[in-house]
């Protein structure tokens, strides 16, 4: 078996693994959210990783997802023969008050829910910024591998890990480390899963908070690929129903 058969092989049946054993997770989630978005509340997102854009303004996603963006970036010239200094635009993770900066000047309100991701969640960025966002009455749902979570030790100085302090938890139930084809001789796994589970999830958990909405007789705003003929038509006046309705 070659290594990409069995990444395909691992990838397969953590999927199935979440499909299975996360349902009810996910469907407690999306009735939480729903019940909020029907009381006149929003629905934010923020994605510590590399798949934070994913969800945001695509075909088939919910126009009323409002993505959460940080920026940070620091750079400072130095004499010759010396290494460069700055920060790169992760900084912000390992810092408890960025955190809570985002939380207090993000646009979040009671009754509004924070779908948040972070795969450890051991860090002190979401943490702080999912306290904040309670603070001020806005939910947090956490999307994370809780196996993993509890493998490592917390950072922010309540102690606490995101799924320790979330409203509601969709557990990815990827591997500990992430990575997850063993290679003898590299000293490491290869092909992390992170990635794919934390998009299942999401979408598994949009597609559940549709129905549920429709459940309770809402039928939200969705985009329309701009690649079709109306994309961009329909999803201008997706956007302005959204405006006028608020889901």
């Amino acid at each position: 078996m070659t290594l990409a058969d069995r990444f395909f092989d691992l990838a397969s049946a953590h999927l199935a693994t979440l499909r299975r054993e996360a349902s009810v997770e996910l469907e407690a989630a999306a009735a939480f959210t729903a019940d909020r978005l029907a009381a006149g509340g929003r629905l934010h997102h923020f994605d510590t990783g590399h798949t934070a854009r994913e969800p945001v303004r695509r075909a088939g996603g919910l126009v009323g997802l409002h993505a959460i963006e940080v920026r940070f970036d620091l750079a400072h010239a130095t004499p010759p023969g010396r290494e460069p200094a700055g920060l790169a635009s992760g900084y912000y993770y390992d810092n408890e008050a960025m955190g809570r900066m985002v939380a207090e000047r993000a646009s979040l309100a009671p009754g509004d829910v924070l779908w948040l991701v972070s795969n450890s969640g051991k860090e002190p960025f979401p943490v702080a910024l999912a306290l904040g966002a309670q603070a001020r009455g806005c939910a947090v749902v956490a999307i994370t591998c809780v196996a993993f979570s509890r493998s490592v030790e917390a950072r922010h100085s309540s102690g606490k890990r995101l799924f320790e302090v979330a409203d509601r938890v969709v557990d990815t139930r990827g591997p500990v480390g992430d990575a997850a084809v063993e290679v003898p001789g590299l000293g490491a796994p290869i092909c992390p899963l992170s990635g794919l589970l934390n998009v299942a999830a999401g979408w598994a958990l949009q597609a559940a908070t549709v129905e549920a909405l429709l459940a309770r007789g809402i039928a939200p705003t969705v985009y329309k690929s701009v690649n079709l003929p109306d994309g961009f038509a329909f999803n201008a006046e997706a956007e302005r129903r959204y405006r006028a309705r608020g889901i």
